[in-house]
């Protein structure tokens, strides 16, 4: 592994995410050489002799856990996104295809109330609330998280496909109502 390699991953594996600016600004050098450094990165994570790869999530580097070590890492976690309740699931679904959403109309779109689902999706950091200062009286809204994306391991919303909510036991009024992918 080379200098820049090295520098480079230092810095990403320091960091919680940094983007092609970050690694430019700390280490000094030029675009193309962060550019061509990254791929080189993720050419040699993407061995089986590591159990972590590189991947660009919202415009950010991080090192991730491989998908075939999921389960033996996520013994060691608190509680995993592979955990999440079927209601939860639905608010989750809700919130990621109409964001930004006020309480009442995530409750709307579910039929049934969902505080304290909201409650424990903000505390597994895969949502968060905000004032809506658009809006009379400033609301509170509630918009997925970059640590949504990389639970989904994508990197927009973009991204996200018509399989996640087809995958989970959301009402069929609620799935009328999430509008196609574009």
């Amino acid at each position: 592994m080379n200098h820049i390699m090295a520098e480079v991953e230092a810095l990403i594996m320091s960091g919680h995410g940094l983007t092609i600016q970050d690694i430019m600004k700390l280490s000094g050098r030029n675009r193309n050489e962060i550019l061509e450094t990254l791929d080189q990165i993720q050419e040699e994570y993407s061995h089986e002799n590591h159990g972590v790869e590189l991947k660009n999530i919202a415009g950010r580097y991080s090192f991730f856990t491989k998908a075939e070590y999921f389960d033996l890492v996520s013994k060691i976690r608190k509680k995993s996104v592979s955990e999440i309740t079927n209601s939860q699931m639905q608010v989750l679904a809700v919130i990621a295809y109409n964001q930004p959403l006020t309480l009442k109309e995530i409750e709307k779109f579910r039929g049934s109330a969902c505080a304290n689902q909201s409650k424990e999706l903000i505390s597994m950091g895969l949502i968060k609330r905000k004032r809506d200062k658009t809006k009379k009286g400033n609301p509170y809204v509630y918009v997925t998280t970059e640590n949504f994306l990389k639970a989904l391991g994508i990197s927009n919303l973009s991204d996200l496909k018509e399989e996640f909510v087809e995958n989970t036991e959301i009402p069929e009024n609620v799935r009328r109502d999430i509008p196609p992918e574009s």
